[in-house]
């Protein structure tokens, strides 16, 4: 999990840094200004970005509104401005910070962040169409060399996959070429 500090003191990254570092979390990129956090999130792709409400270029949330769903975001602040601007999917936490909270948050922050990714990971991958042009060529050579049905064919291409260590496409390829040797 990747985790980004946005924060336009240093002294003050570094302090949570070195406590998130303590509770076992590993923080990817510390950064001063939005510009900055959005070009490592955009190296990152994913995780949690932990930012004080207000930066030397803009506001946090100039922030979560670009960096993308793939980010569980924690926004840091004085108590009055963090509890009127409630933002559905960003965590808050009021100043001044206290460790356990902000562990707390991180903890829970990181089991959305787990299930987001468990969730994704899941979903069927989309092929493009020459994928499954090159799936669809292999299951057609399979069942008019082999006398497979289509069902057959498919199996055997994942199979064949699975055994090799290889995805689907690759190995359909691999089928279509060992096959147009013969």
């Amino acid at each position: 999990m990747n985790i980004i500090l946005v924060f336009p003191k240093p002294e003050t990254a570094k302090s949570l840094k070195n406590v998130l570092r303590k509770a076992g979390y590993q923080v990817d990129a510390s950064v001063s200004t939005v510009a900055q956090a959005l070009q490592a999130a955009s190296e990152c792709d994913s995780g949690i970005i932990v930012s004080n409400y207000r930066l030397v270029d803009g506001m946090a949330i100039d922030i979560y509104d670009s960096a993308g769903k793939n980010f569980q975001f924690l926004m840091i602040g004085p108590k009055d401005y963090v509890e009127a601007r409630v933002i559905p999917d960003v965590f808050s936490l009021s100043t001044p910070l206290h460790v356990n909270e902000l562990l707390s948050t991180m903890e829970v922050m990181s089991y959305a962040y787990s299930r987001w990714r468990k969730k994704m990971r899941a979903r069927p991958r989309v092929r493009s169409q020459e994928e499954q042009r090159t799936i669809e060529r292999a299951k057609m050579l399979l069942m008019e060399r082999n006398g497979l049905t289509e069902p057959e064919a498919h199996r055997y291409l994942q199979k064949a996959s699975m055994d090799n260590g290889t995805g689907v496409v690759e190995t359909a390829g691999m089928i279509m070429s060992l096959m147009s040797e013969r």
